[in-house]
């Protein structure tokens, strides 16, 4: 789709956010992952306080009665997949589940993450509220996706008060022409809206900033647009 706006008047337009108070931490999300693991974290809870002379022993005693318990360590260094890959100071590379098969990978892991004085310090009470802290920062990773879907809400909101026959996360394969252009490159556009004479294939996104993210969007945007230049009944915004 062509924008026939004046560039100057285009860009008074543009909004500076679209973010409101409760767009920034979605607590449900934390709460609901903190308490998935909080049966480990309460049995982790016993090595809190330790004396670093006696720290090693008890990861030993709570590993054989409770080896699972390990298995969040990777949370507590902000880390939510433990295939990730690591280098060791010899050079070798191991995922990091592989730290947590026996006590003695179990220490390693805590003195070289540096965990072993969030547990020996005496500064943190209860790791549940530690994880929940950690679930919190890690969230705001997804808060460009958040920003996306904020979007979507408002132009469904908007294209509802109109009236406008839509359909939302629309797949490409419901319109057998376009499928056979895009060839393998299955679409979903957000936003079909079906008019009298024209049926149009709308993409919503709301970006604060500048940068090679944008950059990339806007230039798959304008590859997306040429091929509807094909299809007189199809327009793309």
């Amino acid at each position: 789709m062509k924008n026939h706006l004046p560039f100057d008047t285009f860009l008074k337009s543009l909004k500076t956010s679209n973010r409101t108070l409760s767009f920034f931490t979605d607590w449900q999300k934390c709460f609901k992952s903190k308490n998935e693991i909080s049966i480990a974290l309460n049995h982790l809870n016993f090595l809190l306080g330790k004396d670093t002379k006696e720290f090693k022993n008890c990861i030993r005693i709570l590993f054989k009665e409770y080896p699972k318990a390990f298995n969040v360590l990777n949370i507590l260094i902000a880390v939510r997949d433990k295939n990730d890959i690591v280098l060791d100071a010899n050079g070798n590379f191991y995922p990091l589940y592989s730290y947590f098969e026996d006590d003695e990978k179990v220490y390693e892991f805590i003195c070289q993450t540096g965990l072993e004085q969030i547990f020996c310090n005496r500064n943190i009470k209860d790791l549940n509220d530690f994880v929940f802290g950690i679930e919190v920062g890690l969230d705001s990773n997804a808060r460009k996706n958040r920003s996306g879907k904020v979007m979507e809400n408002h132009l469904s909101g908007l294209f509802f008060q109109a009236q406008l026959n839509f359909k939302e996360q629309v797949d490409i394969r419901e319109f057998e022409n376009l499928c056979q252009a895009f060839g393998d490159d299955i679409k979903k556009f957000d936003f079909v809206v079906c008019g009298k004479d024209k049926t149009y294939f709308i993409e919503a996104n709301f970006y604060t900033i500048s940068g090679s993210k944008l950059n990339e969007v806007a230039r798959s945007y304008q590859e997306l647009a040429l091929k509807f230049e094909a299809f007189p009944n199809y327009e793309f915004i």
